[in-house]
C-alpha cells in the first residue's frame, strides 16, 4: 500500500509535463507577465491538468501514443507562423471579393484522435478556415473555408495535409 506521500509524488510526476506545456503555451498567447495573468496562467493551468484526468490519462499513463517533443515546438512554430501569414492573406481577399465560402471533408490518414483533435483546432485557429465537424472514428474532418470560385476539394485538402498532417505523423519517443 503506497503511503500519501508517494501518492502526491506520482501525482505530481504524472502531470507536471502537461502542466509545464500548458504553461508555456499560455505564456505565449498572453505575452503578459504581470503578477495577475501569472497566478491566472498557473491556476487556470493547474484545474486543466487535472480535469484532464481520464480523457488524456489515467494511473497507467498517458492514454495516447506521444508525440516527439522538437515536432511540438516545430508545429507551435509553425501554427504561429501559418496563423499570421493567413490572417493578412485572408484580410485582402475579403477587401478584394476574391473568395467565397467553401465547405469540404477530408479524410485524414492520422488515427488517433488527440492528433485529429489538434489538427481541428489548428485549421479553426488559422483565419478563413474553421472546423465544422469532427468525427475521430472515420478519420474525417469538415472544413469551411474561403476559396476561389471553382477550386476543387483535393486543391483545398493539400495544404492542410502540408501543413498539419504532415507534421503530426511524424510520431515517436518523447
Amino acid at each position: 500500500m503506497k503511503t500519501r506521500k508517494e501518492r502526491l509524488l506520482r501525482f505530481i510526476k504524472m502531470r507536471y509535463k502537461l502542466f509545464l506545456v500548458l504553461l508555456g503555451f499560455w505564456f505565449l498567447l498572453a505575452l503578459n507577465f504581470e503578477i495577475e495573468t501569472i497566478l491566472a496562467g498557473i491556476f487556470i493551468c493547474g484545474v486543466v491538468t487535472i480535469a484532464t484526468y481520464n480523457v488524456l490519462y489515467d494511473d497507467k499513463g498517458y492514454m495516447y501514443a506521444a508525440v516527439r517533443f522538437r515536432t511540438i515546438i516545430v508545429y507551435v512554430v509553425f501554427l504561429f507562423y501559418e496563423i499570421y501569414k493567413a490572417s493578412f492573406t485572408y484580410v485582402f481577399n475579403l477587401i478584394a471579393h476574391h473568395y467565397e465560402p467553401v465547405i469540404f471533408d477530408i479524410e485524414l490518414d492520422v488515427e488517433d484522435a488527440v492528433l485529429i483533435g489538434i489538427i481541428s483546432n489548428s485549421i479553426t485557429l488559422t483565419p478563413g478556415t474553421i472546423t465544422i465537424d469532427t468525427d475521430s472514428k472515420k478519420h474525417i474532418i469538415t472544413v469551411m473555408t474561403m476559396a476561389k470560385p471553382g477550386v476543387s476539394a483535393e486543391m483545398l485538402e493539400q495544404p492542410i495535409r502540408q501543413k498539419f498532417e504532415r507534421l503530426l505523423k511524424q510520431k515517436g519517443d518523447k
